[in-house]
């Protein structure tokens, strides 16, 4: 093929061939003649002495998988297999667009001169902006010939997968709040307390003749003229299950701050506090259909399991929330703390009989729900502003209102949420179900 400096001279050929032949002027027509011999004379050599076959391109990537807004370092080892020198080789690495990546540091793409039977090297830092599984690729190879104007373009399917969790920014700021542990500042600053055989320190009573002696404090004994017996705190741990609606009107407003990515956020902050906490925690992720379910576990693997089924997550579908919450209850014990996050818009009967359904098996539920204009209209709303919203809106709400009359006769309070409030609501909710006795107990 062409390059636009060799159409160009081609152009020009057939222009001063056509005007000499026309007017008789044979210096015009050798002039033609010439940029034509030029532009294709070096086609056949080129043909024959270099071969896209003979490049082969590697990705290597310093992880597959990570957070939005960290950083992933990018290597393209370019290898020339021939026994041809290219002289000018063009290598762009492709990677997804729309806001997803940002280059942070270096250049997706060369530009160079590579000898035989050689390899070089070139790199780049990409900051993911967006949670999602992607694939990285393919390669395009553009190789030209010495004078420029022949070039031969392939795209090298080369994929890489990297898979990038939702950020990890809500954690980071929650330890920071915990570690600050200011007056009146929950996150994660407070346990529910309960006597018994724990691992930390609870207190001091006197001796009773049921104690056994290897709980006996002596220094205190000691010091008091009596047998003191040390006690020690065991925190009740709950059991929990987050029902995550990624039906399509969640997804409504900006890609990247609307009702579902405010959703997986708040359940990705929710998992960590309770597993910090050793309780057991699973998710279902439902729209029409259960997209995942995982069952409530402890442990640091249970946060990487919800982490990845997090990172896939896509809206798409109408709301079943009974589907959700009938799979559930058939495959749980009874008494557990049922997180919900929705935004109850485009419901029917059957979300009063999930309610109904969830609240005969005896489990406790927190309704947190997004209110849509809140998310649509972007996340920097002043008070004013919100109140404004609710009027324009005001049909909406009179519906949202009415449902939560409904089952607020089930003794479940639905919370509205704005993307200033989720997480600081959804810390709240959890503090409170720890603080509850008798509901979701392990």
């Amino acid at each position: 093929m062409l390059t636009n400096r060799g159409r160009v001279f081609v152009l020009a050929g057939i222009f001063f061939l056509f005007w000499g032949s026309a007017f008789t002027n044979y210096y015009l027509a050798i002039l033609g003649i010439a940029l034509l011999f030029m532009s294709v004379v070096s086609y056949p050599g080129f043909q024959a002495s270099v071969q896209m076959k003979d490049i082969q391109i590697q990705r290597i990537m310093d992880k597959s998988k990570t957070f939005v807004d960290d950083f992933v370092h990018i290597k393209i080892r370019i290898q020339n297999k021939g026994t041809s020198t290219i002289e000018y080789l063009e290598v762009y690495d492709i990677f997804p667009g729309e806001g997803a990546f940002k280059i942070v540091l270096g250049e997706n793409k060369i530009g160079t001169r590579i000898d035989a039977k050689s390899t070089l090297t070139f790199s780049y830092i990409l900051q993911p902006k967006q949670r999602g599984e992607y694939k990285l690729g393919p390669c395009r190879v553009i190789i030209k010939d010495r004078t420029g104007f022949i070039f031969e373009e392939k795209e090298l399917e080369e994929y890489t997968t990297l898979l990038v969790y939702p950020t990890y920014e809500d954690v980071r700021r929650m330890k920071s709040f915990a570690s600050r542990r200011r007056e009146g500042m929950v996150y994660g600053a407070h346990r529910t307390r309960q006597r018994g055989m724990g691992s930390e320190f609870y207190g001091l009573r006197p001796y009773i003749p049921e104690d056994e002696f290897r709980r006996i404090d002596w220094k205190s004994s000691a010091r008091s003229g009596k047998l003191m017996i040390r006690e020690f705190e065991a925190e009740k741990n709950i059991r929990m299950m987050i029902f995550l609606d990624a039906s399509s009107s969640m997804i409504s407003g900006s890609k990247f701050d609307n009702k579902l990515e405010y959703s997986i956020r708040a359940a990705l902050l929710l998992t960590h506090l309770a597993l910090e906490r050793h309780d057991h925690v699973g998710i279902i992720v439902f729209s029409d259909k259960l997209h995942y379910y995982i069952e409530p576990k402890a442990g640091q693997g249970q946060f990487f399991r919800i982490l990845e089924v997090l990172a896939r997550v896509e809206g798409t579908g109408r709301k079943n929330i009974y589907g959700a919450v009938d799979f559930v209850v058939r495959r749980m014990k009874k008494d557990s703390f049922f997180f919900i996050l929705t935004d109850m818009e485009e419901t029917t009967q059957y979300f009063l009989q999930a309610m109904m359904l969830a609240r005969s098996y005896n489990n406790e539920i927190i309704l947190i729900t997004p209110f849509g204009p809140f998310f649509e209209a972007g996340p920097k709303l002043k008070t004013l502003d919100l109140a404004l919203l609710e009027a324009i809106s005001e049909e909406l709400w009179e519906r949202r209102s009415d449902l939560k009359k409904q089952i607020g006769k089930m003794e479940i309070n639905a919370i509205d949420v704005s993307p200033q409030d989720y997480f600081p609501t959804i810390i709240t909710e959890y503090l409170n179900a720890k603080k509850k006795g008798g509901k979701g107990l392990i």
